[in-house]
């Protein structure tokens, strides 16, 4: 893993600890931060094994349709 991917994931560490403190007590703020920090610990995955994550995939296919496929 690069050092960037290294520091995403330092920090997305930081983020869990942040939101397990600061949501303990509300169930839904908890369970939604958890799943937001788990899609980006998926990115970072994908990244590391050199696959396009899938929101960027998703980005690019909406992309594509929009246009058309004109030049």
């Amino acid at each position: 893993m690069s050092r960037y991917l290294e520091e995403a994931a330092a920090l997305l560490r930081k983020s869990v600890e942040t939101n397990e403190r600061e949501h303990a007590k509300w169930p839904s703020s908890l369970t939604e931060g958890r799943e937001r920090i788990a899609r980006e610990f998926a990115t970072l995955a994908a990244i590391d094994k050199g696959l396009l994550p899938a929101e960027i995939t998703a980005d690019i296919l909406r992309a594509i349709t929009e246009k058309g496929g004109r030049s």
